[in-house]
């Protein structure tokens, strides 16, 4: 993911709310959202080229995980896959199923949110720092943490409203398609918005997750919605 909002437990209907846009190189191979058929209980995308994901619930457990990249050096090809840290939160299993500051530098420069009972900021950018997340909308995008992001604080301000109006987030994939400066979406032929995607997830402990994609220029490709119960 590109820029992703977090609500965490400020919703009188959806404790949990996660949306945002993943924007990548168009040629990248990916695979749409759907029930990973491997029995890990992951509701992803999955990026065929190295093997993991950018964002997913975990339904069995309830964790939800979604990563940024960071802006910076060029990516080095000898670091750890930033997909496969989210696939390894997301199951509770592997070498990096809970990550101590110390693992954050194998990886290529990152930000995520983890949400598993609690709700928790990893980074590598400035430095590595495991944070914790008060009940509120948090945002995060491409830069460091530090930096300030008009396009984090933009889905940010739209995912608050949401809250505080206290209504459905559905519209929020709308808000999504924004081209308007600081443009959430980017409609690029060879590199752009992917796939808008927002998780849901109500008191009852039933949560939907909607993706819609998008080829080269921001033409539609179809849409995927799955409901399943959660922790």
């Amino acid at each position: 993911m590109c820029v992703v909002a977090l609500a965490w437990r400020v919703h009188p209907d959806w404790p949990l709310i996660l949306v945002g846009n993943r924007d990548e190189f168009h040629e990248r191979p990916s695979a749409a959202l759907a029930a990973w058929d491997d029995g890990s209980g992951i509701v992803a995308g999955r990026d065929l080229q190295a093997g993991g994901t950018w964002l997913g619930a975990h339904g069995p457990s309830g964790r939800v995980v979604v990563v940024t990249n960071v802006r910076g050096a060029m990516p080095d090809p000898a670091k750890e896959s930033r997909g496969a840290l989210v696939v390894d939160m997301l199951r509770g299993e592997g070498r990096f199923a809970d990550p101590a500051a110390a693992d954050l530098d194998r990886f290529n420069a990152f930000n995520l949110f983890a949400v598993d009972g609690e709700a928790r900021l990893l980074t590598n950018r400035p430095g590595a720092r495991i944070l914790s997340l008060e009940p509120g909308v948090h945002a995060l995008a491409n830069e460091p943490i530090d930096r300030p992001c008009p396009r984090a604080e933009r889905l940010r301000a739209a995912l608050g409203a949401v809250v505080d109006a206290g209504i459905a987030p559905d519209g929020l994939l709308d808000t999504l398609t924004a081209t308007s400066d600081p443009a959430l979406f980017l409609r690029g032929e060879v590199y752009g918005t992917r796939c808008s995607t927002l998780i849901a997830v109500a008191a009852d402990g039933t949560a939907r997750v909607t993706e819609r994609r998008y080829e080269a220029g921001g033409r539609p490709d179809g849409t995927t919605a799955l409901d399943f119960p959660i922790g």
